[in-house]
């Protein structure tokens, strides 16, 4: 309680106004101080660094004396997004609501004051007046885009939500097209869903863009393609029948083409990798990075995992999935700079996007 020896009426108000913490930061900071004062096994676990904010963040609501080691033990060592699956496994909550609502325009921030003393004069209004204090926003400076695609963590941990072992409430938003396809996907869809069940419509669609796209890029469940021999081009040419009042023409014997020849000698070596090669390469690898680390830990990524040359296909590398490999783009990236240097990258990529821009 020394806040308020200080001044402040709350723990919380001292963290903000005294300590300069945001609103955030200090929730944060006095929810994990309650639960180390109430559970000091906790407090020595921090010390140890098997403990972060987040996860006693999470832990608060569920803890009490009966499972307080059951739970300090389970949750040790595990990122927020562990925590909060496990903290659903041990109490499931019930489903979220299904809704498609449509959500107000946000309105443009004003721009921010270019003059230099802008500051400086919004401070002194700020100590003479506190009604203008209240009433007037700080500027906030604008944050760093992030690349298309990207979702920050915050984003991240919203969209999917744990509420049990095996369920997960989904949060996002869509636009005025989307929702549009997704009322054509329903009606195609009402002899399979009668219901219209928007989890279900979800998942079919979902399982239906997997299958595409594994067959697209690695040749899952793709048909081998049948490739017609010399001789029985020959003879389908020979067979064609000849119009009528036409005297049948001698033919020569058909040379086999160029795409013939190079199934005959061998395919001409090119950046393309044979389907089968794709295909086995992405079984083999379970469709995730195959980076091992220095300790034995492998990369998790499943996202932006790219097909590498173990032997880079500058320096005569083979397209067979003795050398062909999943990376994610990072340690693709990491890869093509062990082998060639990190000036020769950055040459390249440098000439990749100013050939990019002149493109646009």
């Amino acid at each position: 309680m020394l806040h308020l020896e200080l001044g402040f009426s709350s723990l919380f108000a001292y963290c903000v106004e005294a300590l300069r913490m945001s609103e955030g930061s200090a929730g944060r900071r006095v929810t994990a101080a309650r639960v180390c004062r109430q559970f000091p096994g906790a407090f020595e676990r921090v010390a140890r660094g098997e403990f972060h904010l987040c996860a006693l963040c999470a832990l608060a609501p569920h803890l009490d004396p009966e499972n307080e080691a059951e739970l300090l033990d389970a949750c040790g060592g595990k990122t927020r997004r562990q925590v909060e699956e496990l903290l659903a496994m041990r109490f499931p909550r019930p489903d979220v609501r299904e809704q498609i609502r449509r959500l107000p325009v946000r309105a443009q921030p004003p721009a921010a004051p270019t003059q230099p003393n802008a500051l400086s004069s919004r401070a002194i209004d700020h100590s003479t007046s506190p009604a203008i204090a209240q009433e007037t926003p700080p500027i906030q400076p604008n944050p760093t885009p992030l690349p298309a695609g990207v979702t920050g963590a915050r984003g991240r941990a919203r969209e999917l939500e744990p509420l049990s072992t095996a369920r997960f409430g989904v949060h996002f938003t869509a636009d005025a097209e989307l929702r549009a396809l997704i009322e054509r996907a329903r009606a195609l869809a009402s002899h399979r869903l009668p219901n219209g069940d928007l989890a279900a419509l979800m998942k079919l669609m979902a399982e239906s863009f997997v299958r595409q796209e594994e067959k697209r890029r690695f040749g899952i469940g793709a048909r081998p393609r049948r490739v017609c021999s010399q001789t029985k081009s020959v003879s389908l040419v020979e067979e064609e029948p000849t119009p009528p009042g036409e005297a049948p023409a001698s033919r020569a014997p058909t040379e086999p083409t160029q795409r013939e020849n190079r199934h005959a000698q061998g395919s001409k070596r090119g950046r393309y990798l044979p389907v089968a090669v794709r295909r086995e390469t992405y079984g083999r690898d379970r469709g995730q990075c195959t980076f091992v680390a220095a300790d034995g830990r492998r990369c998790e990524a499943r996202a932006f995992v790219e097909l590498d040359h173990v032997e880079p296909f500058a320096r005569r590398g083979a397209a067979d999935t003795e050398n062909i490999r999943l990376l994610c783009r990072g340690h693709n990236l990491l890869h093509a700079r062990n082998c060639f240097g990190s000036l020769h990258i950055a040459a390249k990529i440098a000439a990749r996007k100013r050939c990019d821009r002149e493109l646009k």
